[in-house]
């Protein structure tokens, strides 16, 4: 409610509308009239005006924030749980001498435990990977070898006038006669 309301209506209240009645003056109605002559109830309960606020809904802000925490936590402590496992009981890797005509494997260079068993099942081992390279460039190399042909091809034909540019469209075998002859070739 605004400041001019609420003064109006306290005014309103303290000065009830008076009518001249013979000798002197007496309240209309009481409390409950204005100086407008409207009649309106004034409520006396409490201070300041209580409001009804229409705002929206937090229902579903509130639902995610409870799902978001109840899905972290679902997958963050297990995780957690591994993780302070492999740091406690297993350790990082130490440095050894490498045994004669021992080859390491690729994943047994990485001092963490979790990054040596990423390593081993989710990556390619080095060798792989550059062959990998090697076959893509192969590929490239070749593709690129048959554009110059092709190029070289193109480049010809069209110089020497042997190209599908340079014939002419045949006619249609519409006009030809399939009758027997009369003459036969012997």
């Amino acid at each position: 409610m605004s400041l001019l309301l609420r003064t109006a209506a306290r005014a309103g209240v303290r000065q009830p509308l008076t009518l001249f009645a013979g000798l002197g003056r007496t309240a209309l109605l009481g409390p409950s009239a204005s100086r407008s002559g409207v009649i309106v109830s004034l409520r006396h309960a409490s201070e300041g005006k209580k409001m009804f606020f229409i705002k929206a809904t937090r229902f579903y802000d509130h639902r995610f924030l409870r799902l978001l925490n109840w899905y972290v936590m679902l997958t963050g402590i297990p995780v957690l749980m591994v993780i302070a496992y492999a740091n406690v009981f297993i350790g990082d890797a130490e440095l050894a001498e490498i045994p004669e005509g021992y080859i390491p494997e690729h994943w047994e260079y990485y001092k963490h435990p979790i990054s040596r068993w990423i390593s081993r099942y989710f990556y390619n081992p080095p060798e792989k990977e550059y062959e990998k390279e090697m076959a893509r460039l192969y590929i490239e190399f070749e593709k690129r070898k048959l554009r110059k042909l092709e190029a070289e091809a193109s480049h010809l034909m069209f110089e020497r006038g042997d190209g599908p540019w340079h014939q002419h469209e045949a006619p249609g075998t519409s006009m030809v006669d399939y009758a027997p002859k009369a003459n036969p070739d012997f």
